[in-house]
């Protein structure tokens, strides 16, 4: 991150494949990330009840680009 930029906000990715639907937040805060999760697997066809999970990511230098943020190779939209 630049030193004189803020980047503090909330990004959001949707991702949906055979297996699983997965909603990802990320909150950014100065140089704090909290990741929130929501996902539902899919078994046999059925989607189960959403379930969640929340973590602090540490030593990550996310890229920013106007509203998206890139961790990993995935691209996260600002809210």
């Amino acid at each position: 991150m630049a030193c004189n930029t803020n980047h503090d906000g909330r990004y959001t990715n949707h991702t949906q494949g055979q297996f699983s639907i997965t909603d990802d937040t990320l909150e950014v805060r100065d140089t704090l990330i909290i990741e929130h999760t929501g996902f539902q697997r899919i078994r046999n066809g059925v989607t189960r009840p959403k379930e969640y999970k929340t973590k602090q990511l540490f030593e990550l230098h996310p890229q920013f680009n106007g509203n998206q943020l890139i961790l990993n190779n995935t691209t996260y939209e600002k809210l």
